[in-house]
């Protein structure tokens, strides 16, 4: 039996293909009202993607995680009050999501703010304005890795 061998191009280029019937819940965290509007449209537009709850600090994302459980959360790295960062660490302090994927989306670019939301424990570091295409195949792989999971779960 030969082994397929798989080029990074490979992994970078996927498609995610759905292992069950099951829409993600999504926590979109970001204090402007039109970003959440345009995030909430493009996620829409993913059959994978179910419900999603905007709000608009880190403290209300703190209140709601409480309540409520998320598969994929976004959240802008600045914001008045508890910043993304912040609200990235505290959120990692919760049994339920220590490995949900949070995704930091911001205007920031500079490498020492993508190595400030890995520290924070972020999965993806997004900058704005969204590039569709690459956004698209991010979120494929955000996807596919939970339904990986999933499925190693019930093995």
């Amino acid at each position: 039996m030969n082994a397929k061998t798989i080029s990074s191009l490979d992994v970078l280029n996927f498609k995610a293909v759905p292992l069950s019937d099951v829409r993600y819940r999504v926590l979109i965290v970001d204090d402007s009202a039109s970003f959440q509007k345009l995030l909430t449209l493009t996620l829409s537009m993913q059959p994978q993607i179910g419900e999603i709850d905007c709000v608009s600090s880190g403290d209300e994302a703190i209140r709601k995680v409480k309540v409520e459980n998320y598969d994929i959360i976004f959240i802008d790295a600045v914001m008045p009050g508890m910043d993304g960062y912040q609200t990235c660490s505290l959120l990692r302090k919760y049994d339920g999501y220590k490995d949900t994927p949070i995704i930091m989306v911001t205007g920031l670019t500079s490498p020492s703010d993508e190595a400030q939301s890995i520290i924070a424990g972020s999965s993806y570091f997004v900058t704005k304005p969204i590039q569709q295409l690459a956004f698209k195949q991010m979120l494929d792989r955000v996807i596919f890795m939970i339904e990986y999971k999933k499925k190693l779960a019930r093995k």
